[in-house]
């Protein structure tokens, strides 16, 4: 059997990503592009996630890098939805413009 700090720390990277996607979630549902059905499920997820840290350790270093993390996690998942990169130009780069043309 693993022991208990293997398994904590596994759950905290998990809380970690899905805190990520619900922070991206979170976003969307509120610009309307998804709906609010498909962001209950990462925030369940997130909640069992924590729950499980908390109850098998309760409130020490773990559960509190764990959380400060998974805020981290959440803001920028969330900055990312609100600020994505613009699409790559491929036919510019693939096809430079010669010297004669503008």
């Amino acid at each position: 059997m693993a022991p208990i700090g293997l398994v904590r720390a596994a759950l905290a990277l998990l809380l970690v990503f899905f805190a990520f996607t619900l922070g991206r979630a979170a976003v969307r549902t509120a610009r309307g592009v998804q709906t609010p059905s498909r962001l209950m499920p990462w925030m369940i997820r997130f909640v069992l996630a924590l729950g499980a840290i908390l109850w098998s350790g309760g409130l020490d270093a773990t559960s509190i890098a764990a959380l400060a993390l998974g805020g981290f996690a959440g803001g920028y998942g969330a900055w990312r939805e609100l600020h994505p990169k613009p699409p790559e130009n491929l036919v510019q780069q693939m096809f430079p413009k010669g010297p004669d043309e503008k």
